[in-house]
């Protein structure tokens, strides 16, 4: 009986080391997938930490991919909760999130340089968090803007922004801002009137503007290993 004891244990660690390999392999296809893809752009947007710094319409964001956009630039972003963001000229986002295997998802936004608008979708069990200028702002189900100077407005919805300094919060909604101080030391807070609603909207026009659709079929790996196949449509400028 002693003798068949190392035997067992020499069985049971390479069953340990077989499931070791399959959960690394599976945590490999969690990192790889999709969470995001480029619906719109005009005229050109560049990613980087793909094989290529050249994005066309239909390119995949991966977690950890920067989405630039240059002085004429303008993109629209897709993510896979069906959550929009429009991206204005001169802007550097760094897009981090997964999908979870109850298909909700965790999208971080890191925005270093620009502005974006962002329709986070309400029916999703989304969530979103965007750091700007020494702040951090948690989103869910919202129509927001955010610059990269700190300063964040709110149409529709709810979102918390945190001043990370000093762990100030403040909660705006509908048609209120928060703006942080030049040295990043303190915010401020308060109400938008309805031009200064429209003024800041239209910075993001350009791409609810005419433009060229055609049919994207987008292939992808769902939690389960599987690869599945959807049809979305997608705009580019027509030239």
């Amino acid at each position: 009986m002693m003798k068949g004891i190392p035997v067992i244990l020499m069985k049971f660690a390479i069953l340990l080391l077989c499931v070791g390999m399959i959960y690394t392999e599976l945590e490999e296809i969690i990192e790889e997938r999709e969470i995001a893809l480029v619906r719109r752009q005009v005229p050109s947007v560049l990613i980087s930490n793909m094989q290529t710094d050249t994005a066309n319409v239909g390119t995949s964001l991966y977690s950890g991919d920067t989405l630039r956009t240059d002085q004429n630039g303008y993109a629209m972003v897709l993510f896979m909760d069906q959550s929009v963001t429009r991206v204005r000229p001169l802007s550097e986002l760094i897009i981090n999130g997964n999908v979870n295997r109850d298909r909700s998802t965790n999208t971080q936004i890191e925005l270093n340089r620009g502005g974006f608008f962002m329709n986070v979708n309400r029916d999703a069990n989304s969530e979103v968090e965007v750091g700007a200028f020494g702040t951090v702002a948690s989103v869910k189900g919202t129509r927001f803007g955010a610059l990269a100077e700190g300063f964040f407005w709110v149409e529709d919805g709810e979102i918390e922004v945190m001043l990370i300094e000093t762990g100030e919060v403040v909660t705006l909604t509908e048609n209120m801002f928060a703006r942080v101080s030049e040295d990043g030391s303190s915010m401020a807070s308060g109400e938008l009137s309805e031009d200064e609603m429209e003024e800041l909207g239209n910075d993001y026009d350009i791409l609810d503007s005419d433009l060229e659709q055609r049919k994207l079929r987008l292939r992808f790996r769902d939690a389960n290993g599987q690869i599945r196949e959807i049809e979305i449509d997608i705009y580019e400028q027509d030239n």
